[in-house]
């Protein structure tokens, strides 16, 4: 069986990384094909698989507890910050 072509793969060719892919995924840029794509990468990514829950955990925490609200701009920020650290 055949790999299937990497659909994140830039028009330059470079391969973006498994957090430039998660990123994409959780952003909601990706394409239809590339969240097929990530889908079936879980599979065989241990990395991809942990971070991909953690983000989602906490942008369902997020949601849930800042519903009808702003998020106060430096709390997402100390997020963002957070997860860039302890990511892949």
């Amino acid at each position: 069986m055949a790999t299937p072509q990497n659909p994140f793969i830039l028009a330059d060719g470079k391969k973006p990384s498994c957090m430039e892919m998660l990123q994409s995924i959780l952003d909601g840029e990706a394409t239809s094909e590339q969240k097929d794509y990530f889908k079936k990468h879980l599979d065989g990514c241990m990395s991809c698989y942990k971070s991909y829950n953690l983000d989602m955990a906490i942008k369902e925490l997020l949601q849930s507890k800042c519903c009808g609200g702003d998020c106060p701009e430096d709390l997402v920020a100390q997020i963002k910050a957070k997860i860039n650290s302890t990511s892949v």
